[in-house]
């Protein structure tokens, strides 16, 4: 048979085939392909399906994917797991969160003293800070190793009253610890008049010493906004100034409302922006005009450099250029006003950015800032929304100029939300939201889990309840709902909980941390938690890959201050 002739005379070679050629080269073009896009494969014949079945590597990147996980760098080539193992584990931790069955699970409990009603805290790479506030009694802080990676430096500090700041007498408004960075920033203003703001600086230092921190650009970072002692008036703070970071980026936020001349007020909310690393001052700062004195606005950062504000609507700003004013790319409309809002990210957040390399060997996957949850709750109307991060990247880039796109609730909001009733409370981690709401029987509680990731919806394995039909919530005005249809999986706890015996609760990728008091020795009015109970919720400690396992059932005392 004669070789085909293409319309120049000229002679065709055959075209080899994609199937035809090694399987080794099959696995080699796959590895390049989304995650999606190798399950598609999959289904278009036997040799590709084969191809998948057979390698550990191909399914390992559907396993991140679908979980909406990013692999860490491996930098320490003696202590490398091998993949197939990497895929058993990643996959049953999945099926134990998905049986959420907190009884069979073990766990860790700490003895501790504190007024937790008094006493800010939070949960931060396996340690357990607190900030005490107090203009009677002085302010101190403390952080305490409770369960740190076994690579990981622990650190044990207690900060005494008039031992945070180093300017004599300086009101201290926020403090933010990050352990993964050995950083501890103290946001403090030299007046403590709240009608005479004075300026706000942010100190930075070790938590493992009483130095500078040395990858810090100064031992000070200072403001660069218009704030009310540079306009000569005289304000009043609405709500606590804010001081949140992630890797690289520090940011204080405050909302003043400033008594005029003609005895009106008005709420002119500030946002500055620093890079510690690199320099003590910044030009990136932002500020606005809020409707209402009772209006409150949040901020979180959504990957490595957008920051995204949050009232009535959202707005999305990247912040890579750090020597100019955050550009805005996006508003995102709300579908009515709200009030009284909070933003919730996960705990377990990427990597801190710059620092991913630096815990190489304490995990081996972290989520995907482009592909998570995060949680908005209102007090007005009283409502959770669950919101996909990947909204705040899948706008149109060329249609961002001078004028940022506004994009309707319509548009975005009723596929990549889910709303809910106001629950208790609600907590984030990666693509799991866990809501505690109450059993219908006096003051006891369960714990709700939804996993938001594609794979647990498509392969829950016959656990957990499946939701991905759209669902009407009730809002403030009669008669009006509002539909939404992120798909979830949902898991209730086997473990009833009385509203007196757990008063808070942190959830990370691995494990759930609750509060725990004993109800028939405290005052009710007293919620002084005695002990802080560990729920281990993953298979990766295990001693086949080195991580020593740790002892359970036993009461490790916290002395309280």
């Amino acid at each position: 048979m004669n070789d085909p002739i293409d319309q120049a005379g000229t002679e065709m070679k055959p075209k080899l085939e994609f199937l035809a050629l090694a399987g080794e080269l099959h696995f080699y073009i796959l590895s390049f392909l989304p995650w999606q896009d190798i399950l598609r494969c999959t289904s278009v014949c036997r040799t590709l399906r084969q191809t998948y079945v057979l390698s550990s590597e191909l399914q390992y990147i559907v396993e991140l994917g679908g979980q909406r996980l990013l692999p860490v760098p491996i930098t320490d080539l003696g202590n490398h797991t091998p993949v197939s193992q990497r895929l058993q584990l990643l996959r049953d931790k999945a099926h134990t969160w998905l049986q959420f069955n907190l009884h069979a699970r073990s766990f860790q409990t700490f003895s501790i003293q504190e007024r937790f009603y008094e006493v800010r805290t939070y949960i931060a790479d396996g340690h357990f800070c607190l900030w005490y506030e107090s203009e009677d009694s002085g302010n101190w802080a403390k952080i305490i190793p409770i369960l740190p990676n076994p690579s990981q430096q622990p650190v044990e500090r207690h900060w005494s009253p008039g031992s945070l700041c180093p300017v004599p007498n300086a009101y201290i408004v926020d403090v933010y610890m990050d352990p993964a960075q050995n950083l501890i920033a103290i946001a403090y203003a030299v007046s403590r008049n709240i009608l005479q703001e004075g300026r706000f600086y942010v100190d930075l230092r070790a938590l493992d010493g009483d130095g500078i921190h040395p990858q810090a650009a100064g031992q000070t970072l200072l403001l660069s906004v218009l704030t009310a002692q540079d306009s000569h008036d005289t304000f009043t703070v609405t709500e606590n100034p804010r001081l949140k970071g992630f890797g690289r980026y520090l940011a204080l936020q405050c909302s003043p409302m400033f008594d005029d001349p003609t005895n009106t007020s008005r709420v002119i909310w500030w946002l500055q922006l620093w890079d510690w690393q690199h320099s003590t001052t910044s030009n990136c700062n932002l500020s606005d005009a809020m409707s209402h004195f009772e209006d409150s606005i949040d901020f979180c950062f959504v990957g490595n450099n957008r920051l995204l504000m949050l009232s009535d609507s959202f707005k999305l700003y990247s912040i890579e250029d750090m020597s100019r004013e955050p550009q805005l790319l996006a508003c995102y409309s709300l579908p009515f006003p709200v009030e009284h809002k909070k933003c919730l990210l996960p705990i377990d957040d990427i990597a801190h950015g710059s620092q991913l390399h630096m815990r190489a060997q304490q995990t081996m996957w972290t989520s995907d800032p482009e592909h998570r949850v995060l949680c908005y709750a209102t007090l007005r109307p009283r409502l959770v929304f669950v919101i996909s991060t990947s909204i705040f990247f899948d706008f149109d880039s060329e249609r961002v100029g001078e004028k940022a796109v506004t994009i309707p609730w319509q548009h975005w909001g009723p596929t990549n939300t889910r709303v809910f009733p106001d629950s208790w409370k609600v907590y984030v981690s990666g693509n799991r939201v866990l809501q505690i709401f109450p059993t219908g029987t006096g003051s006891r509680y369960r714990l709700h889990m939804m996993d938001f990731s594609p794979l647990a919806v498509e392969r829950r394995q016959g656990l957990g309840r499946v939701v991905r039909e759209p669902s009407e919530t009730e809002i403030h005005e009669p008669g009006k709902t509002l539909t939404t249809s992120l798909p979830y999986v949902e898991v209730v706890s086997d473990r009833v909980f009385d509203a007196m015996e757990s008063i808070e609760m942190w959830v990370d990728g691995d494990r759930i941390y609750l509060a725990m008091i004993d109800p028939a020795d405290e005052n009710p009015e007293d919620l002084r938690m005695d002990r802080l109970e560990v729920i281990e919720m993953s298979t990766c400690r295990d001693r086949s890959i080195g991580i020593p396992e740790p002892v359970f059932d036993q009461a490790t005392p916290i002395e309280s201050s």
